[in-house]
């Protein structure tokens, strides 16, 4: 148990014994505990003292511990609170952490599990009072430091953007769900740059990428010697992310045996290195993303129930793009100048025909498919700082699109973006070579290239 001298303890249950027990408990290691078995007494308490955490049933006779929570809300100086519950009624602690509560521990919990719990509530940022009770919203940095693809004006759009915002202050664990290619990283950059941790470290890790073995490795760290190959000491990602905030994608592939391991340091804030026997203390934000379906991956046995109430504090949701298609034009601009930059062009502009071929496509891919597309439009287009309805080229089995599947090669796909705007010509060269924007005796050139014969 941490020893806190002049902590001040508000202990809230109905059951006299318990109360007696946590009393003693904290008065022993150096707290000033206060004891209510009631919610009015508890009410009564915070009207007339100061307290810097409060440890409160969830049920407290017929009442709910939700109304002590309400009640802070008001508070110029808010307590941490810390809910003690059943395992029944965990999903409503989940809830009552998304609105404010620092922690919950289940009954019946033993000593060390509440020390775990009242340490990291008292090491972690006071809550700051809610300023929509006075008219306002938390504001984000007066900079706005979302990156450039986090655009668009739609009400999805707006609605994630303040999402983020609302989130990005607080050290709640986040998990991202969505669709691939819809930005799930990107979200959890802007969480991040949003936050009082925007000057620590980001450090994305991909789980679905790496063995079960590696996976350890690479997130708890392992000591010299721990298998084949572990010639040095390693420091894992959660220490490396120390102050800063560490995002696994793709959280619902990750081994059963490492849910179990990522579980108890989200439960503990200790990292214990692969093959060491010394733990660390972490001080980092963990925000998860999956495209999977965790209630589903639950049901089969795959994923742990206690590891997705504890990765499920805070959900955001980012939502597929053929759902907010009127924010194409801004995504578009905003993906061609970063492609143009990084291929050192010019930034090309959309024309209003491409715009149109862009709207009639559903988008499977997400942002990530219409960055490829756009890319392929840039290296592929006419090069007149234009981009045409031509140039937009649509991996699809959309009867209307009816477009190629293109290989990787660049001159494969040149060859099929010829043949292809030369059929869409009727066969008129001139009217494809205006549409390529070179020459008829260029095109006549390319198409008489014996690599043309039976293309």
């Amino acid at each position: 148990m941490p020893s806190q001298p002049n902590i001040r303890i508000l202990v809230v249950d109905d059951e006299r014994s318990l109360c007696e027990y946590l009393a003693i408990l904290l008065r022993r290691e150096g707290f000033q505990p206060t004891t209510a078995m009631s919610v009015e007494d508890a009410l009564d308490a915070l009207s007339r003292n100061d307290f810097d955490l409060i440890l409160s049933d969830l049920m407290i006779g017929s009442r709910s511990g939700l109304e002590i929570l309400t009640a802070l809300q008001v508070r110029p100086k808010r307590p941490k609170i810390i809910f003690m519950t059943a395992y029944g009624t965990i999903e409503t602690a989940v809830g009552a952490i998304r609105n404010g509560a620092s922690d919950f521990i289940l009954k019946p919990f033993a000593n060390d599990v509440l020390a775990q719990s009242l340490r990291r509530a008292l090491e972690a940022p006071s809550p700051a009072p809610d300023k929509r009770e006075r008219g306002q919203e938390p504001k984000p940095d007066s900079g706005n430091r979302l990156e450039t693809r986090l655009v668009g004006s739609s009400p999805r759009a707006a609605t994630l953007r303040h999402m983020i915002e609302r989130i990005a202050w607080t050290e709640s664990t986040v998990l991202i769900t969505g669709e691939s290619g819809t930005g799930k990283e990107v979200a959890a950059r802007a969480i991040h740059m949003l936050s009082p941790r925007a000057a620590g470290p980001f450090l994305p890790v991909h789980c679905a990428a790496l063995s079960e073995g590696l996976l350890e490795s690479e997130l708890f760290g392992h000591v010299k010697g721990a298998f084949t190959g572990a010639a040095t000491d390693k420091t894992g990602l959660l220490l490396a992310a120390t102050g800063g905030t560490l995002f696994l994608d793709e959280i619902g592939e990750i081994p059963l045996s490492t849910q179990v391991k990522l579980l108890r340091i989200l439960q503990d804030r200790n990292v214990t290195p692969v093959g060491g026997i010394h733990s660390t203390p972490v001080n980092v934000r963990i925000v998860a993303a999956t495209n999977a379906k965790l209630e589903s991956l639950i049901q089969k046995g795959r994923f742990r129930e206690d590891l997705y109430y504890r990765l499920n504090v805070i959900r955001l949701q980012t939502p597929p793009l053929r759902e907010r298609l009127e924010d194409l034009p801004d995504l578009s601009r905003s993906l061609l100048a970063r492609i143009a930059q990084r291929l050192t062009r010019p930034t090309p502009v959309l024309d209003p025909s491409a715009l149109a071929r862009l709207r009639q496509h559903r988008w499977p891919g997400n942002i990530r498919e219409l960055e490829n597309v756009l890319e392929r439009a840039l290296v592929l287009g006419s090069g007149e700082g234009l981009l045409k309805a031509e140039d937009i080229l649509i991996d699809s089995s959309t009867p209307e699109l009816d477009r190629p599947h293109l290989p990787d090669s660049l001159a494969t796909i040149e060859r099929a973006y010829i043949s292809w705007v030369v059929q869409q010509s009727d066969g008129d060269r001139n009217v494809a070579a205006q549409r390529l924007g070179i020459s008829p005796s260029l095109l006549d050139a390319k198409m008489n290239q014996p690599e043309f014969e039976g293309s």
